[in-house]
């Protein structure tokens, strides 16, 4: 009974230090503006989010239309995390102007780069901008 009861307060103490920096980043108090370019609606975009090496433990971002529609979010990153948001097809040629809200922090990302999935050629450019960011944080 008294390991059930160490465990149960164990567990509570985690949440609470868990939560404690729980800040959320709403669109009208930080919101980060990113701006791509599409070449077709046909192709298949993604966006590269990297959380900031220190004064975040863990953030999650959102990435929005400028009418608020959800086209995606990272999932849980850890300080100097990065993780690649599939924002999907349908951007007409041109620039586009994407919301991103961060969930957890109050930080914007330190990296944010829009990449081209389901290519049939391999994407070099943001495997190397992941291998370039580590390199930085070491």
């Amino acid at each position: 009974m008294k390991r059930m009861f160490a465990g149960v307060c164990l567990l509570l103490l985690s949440a609470g230090s868990a939560f404690s920096e729980h800040q959320t980043c709403s669109r009208a108090t930080c919101p980060h503006e990113v701006r791509m370019a599409s070449t077709a609606a046909e192709k298949s975009y993604g966006l590269l989010l990297g959380a900031p090496d220190a004064g975040c433990r863990r953030v999650r971002y959102r990435v929005e239309t400028t009418g608020q529609v959800l086209l995606g979010r990272t999932p849980v990153l850890a300080a100097g995390e990065v993780a690649v948001v599939r924002i999907g097809n349908g951007f007409q040629a041109g620039a586009h102007t994407l919301i991103v809200t961060a969930e957890g922090c109050s930080q914007a990302p330190v990296l944010s780069r829009r990449v081209t999935l389901k290519k049939m050629s391999p994407d070099h450019g943001w495997r190397a901008a992941l291998f370039h960011a580590a390199l930085i944080r070491d």
